[in-house]
């Protein structure tokens, strides 16, 4: 009898454990679901694009204002004043940017391949740069304006902290 009560509390056991198996490799599956673009619909995926695309060519454009770039760039106010100061030294010289491609890595970030116009001319075309999602927006990211302001030699202080 005691032989039979051991296998039960053993059966029991092993079935408890089985159990806690199956349900975290669940939660595994669903949270590695939640991080990647396959969880996300064409619709979706299109609408995040053409975020990114509108973003963009705001943060880029010659007549947005300096708390508009703010909002879109990450860690905008913590680039305020550098933001002013490199738009401004374009002066009346018209300047965009495009986008030639975005892919979305994870629902919340984005690959972009982009090109700068100034004067009328692509001095920067296929330059590799990221938007991410933050609080429900596609900004640029840190490291692209980084990047950016890297082209003339140097780097500002904040971004060696990004």
């Amino acid at each position: 009898m005691a032989n039979q009560a051991n296998r039960k509390v053993v059966g029991l056991v092993s079935l408890v454990v089985v159990i806690i198996v199956v349900i975290v490799l669940v939660l595994v599956v669903r949270h590695k679901d939640k991080n990647s673009v396959a969880s996300l619909t064409p619709s979706q995926i299109s609408s995040a694009k053409a975020d990114i695309n509108s973003n963009w060519q705001t943060f880029f454009g010659e007549k947005t204002s300096l708390a508009n770039r703010e909002n879109l760039l990450q860690n905008g106010t913590e680039f305020a004043q550098i933001i002013e100061g490199e738009f401004a030294a374009l002066g009346q010289t018209s300047f965009s940017s495009t986008i030639n491609s975005t892919s979305l890595t994870t629902p919340t970030a984005a690959n972009v391949v982009y090109t700068v116009t100034v004067g009328g001319h692509a001095v920067l075309q296929n330059e590799a740069g990221s938007a991410l999602k933050i609080n429900g927006v596609w900004k640029v990211s840190d490291a692209t304006l980084c990047q950016l302001l890297a082209l003339d030699g140097s780097k500002p202080a904040v971004c060696k902290t990004t």
